[in-house]
Formats: C-alpha cells, sequence, structure tokens
C-alpha cells in the first residue's frame, strides 16, 4: 500500500475518532468538555499536518527508491510494551510505571539520547501530575507504590 494511501487512512480514521468524541464531549458540562475539546482539535489538527507532510514528503521523494519496509519484529515488540504498560497501571501505579514506559520507549524506538529521554520521562510525569492531580483534582491509578 503506498505510503500516501496509508497517511490518509489514519488521517480519516483520526478525524472520525475525533469527531465522534467531540460530538460525545458536547452533553458534558461546559467547563468540564472544554479540555477534550480543545484536545481533540489539536489532534484533529496534528493528523491534518500529518497528511500534509506525507503529501509533500511523496511529492520529494517521487524519484527516489521504494520505502524502506518496516520492521515487523520491532512493531510487535513495541506493541507487546504498550500492552504490558496498559495491564500494569493498575497494578504498579501511574506514577511508577509512566516514566518507565516513556524512557524504554523512546530508548527502544531510537528516539532520542538516554539523557533526554529521562529528562522527557520525568518532565512528562511531573506536568501529567501536576495538570490533572494538583490542577484538576482528577485521580489517576495509584497501584501499589
Amino acid at each position: 500500500m503506498p505510503y500516501i494511501i496509508k497517511h490518509g487512512i489514519a488521517t480519516v480514521l483520526l478525524l472520525i475518532f475525533c469527531s465522534v468524541l467531540f460530538i460525545e464531549s458536547q452533553g458534558y458540562p461546559h467547563s468540564a468538555a472544554r479540555f477534550p475539546q480543545i484536545l481533540l482539535v489539536l489532534i484533529a489538527a496534528l493528523a491534518i499536518g500529518m497528511f500534509t507532510e506525507a503529501i509533500l514528503k511523496q511529492m520529494k521523494d517521487e524519484t527516489k527508491d521504494k520505502l524502506k519496509k518496516i520492521n515487523k519484529r520491532r512493531v510487535i515488540i513495541f506493541s507487546i510494551i504498550i500492552i504490558l504498560y496498559v495491564v500494569l497501571i493498575d497494578v504498579l501505579g501511574y506514577f511508577a510505571l509512566t516514566p518507565i514506559f516513556i524512557f524504554c520507549s523512546l530508548i527502544y524506538l531510537k528516539a532520542t539520547r538516554i539523557s533526554s529521554a529521562l529528562f522527557m520521562s520525568i518532565g512528562f510525569t511531573i506536568f501529567v501530575y501536576a495538570l490533572f492531580s494538583a490542577f484538576l483534582n482528577i485521580p489517576l491509578p495509584k497501584g501499589m507504590f
């Protein structure tokens, strides 16, 4: 399946997902609906941006060879890591498991250096704590820790 078609399908699915959740959030009280609606608009804008970037890249790469094949082994291993995170979050708790998950994901995907991965994993966890627990008073899974 061509690169542009994959991104087109992903964009359409994300836009449908965002639309359904946005319509669903209309039934919430105004103050409770604002944050999810902002996030959904942001996700939709990023999906459109992803598709636009894919079109531009396709136009740029038309003269180059076919794109590299997907490393199925890496996809399966990363999927297992995500499944483990979802299963263990109630047991170990959000604040214990999330920084480990983010750090391991960034290192496994070779997205950044170790020091940057450590900073991002801890920083994101602190940001989520400040936003959800301290500011919005939304409970997160505590787990055994």
